[in-house]
């Protein structure tokens, strides 16, 4: 088991394999660095950085000072991991709502990055579908069901049974007070006015043509430079799992594009 200290002294576990250019992968709320099983086949291309977010999986947790600090506190909990890791210009995979911890260290550390993908990403919750799977979220952790939550998330992410018992008996292990922070914050995240800052850094962002709740959002990317935004014919928002083949291709083929 590996783990690394931020400055806020939170052990944070993560699993590094292959080697190469490194790729960060970070998860949505509950979740923890299993949401990314079926990017562990990539360990023969490239270096893969798998972590649990503070309160998630084996990480420590340590509550931040208002929801308005929430993502910058992951974001330096990043930043902790890609220096003590001394990775160079890593790629940031964000899957769902880890992609706003991904923009904000971006948006703080753009220097120390080589490009950000997104699978499914927003800057903010711009969507009534959306919102409501937020507001779901933050119910049903208030009201003590994470169990069912888990539940919920498992069944929508697994290829199989047994990754459904793993993805589930991974999300009970969150504390509920982290996913609630994450839930909160991110209904209440807006970074469509910065976006301009990220105008340089190569970006793609995948949506699934299906996943009709999310790809709305892509219009806050499209006037950015040197953001290209994929759609993936037939799919709907797990793309990391139910469409993983074609997934883990546009990752290897834009870090093969950063160099």
């Amino acid at each position: 088991m590996a783990f690394i200290e931020t400055d806020q002294e939170i052990q944070v576990y993560y699993e590094k394999i292959g080697k190469g250019r490194p790729i960060v992968f970070l998860h949505p709320p509950l979740m923890g660095h299993v949401a990314f099983l079926c990017q562990k086949d990539l360990a023969d291309q490239a270096q893969l950085i798998f972590y649990d977010q503070r309160g998630h999986g084996q990480s420590g947790y340590k509550a931040s000072p208002s929801l308005g600090q929430v993502f910058t506190d992951h974001a330096e909990d990043l930043r902790a991991l890609i220096e003590q890791l001394r990775l160079s210009k890593p790629l940031l995979v964000g899957y769902s709502s880890g992609g706003l911890i991904a923009l904000t260290y971006a948006l703080r550390h753009s220097e120390n990055i080589g490009g950000i993908l997104l699978a499914g990403g927003f800057p903010c919750v711009a969507s009534h579908l959306l919102r409501l799977e937020y507001q779901l979220g933050i119910q049903l952790m208030k009201n003590g069901n994470q169990d069912l939550l888990a539940r919920l998330v498992a069944k929508a992410n697994k290829n199989s049974k047994q990754e459904e018992q793993v993805m589930y008996d991974y999300a009970r292990k969150a504390d509920s007070h982290a996913v609630l922070d994450l839930y909160r914050a991110g209904l209440k995240a807006d970074l469509t006015a910065q976006l301009w800052q990220l105008n340089q850094l190569p970006m793609r962002i995948l949506y699934g043509s299906s996943d009709f709740y999310i790809k709305k959002h892509k219009q806050f990317f499209e006037p950015l430079a040197y953001t290209e935004i994929i759609m993936i014919d037939r799919a709907f928002h797990q793309l990391p799992t139910h469409h993983y083949k074609v997934f883990n291709h546009l990752i290897m083929r834009f870090l093969r594009l950063l160099g």
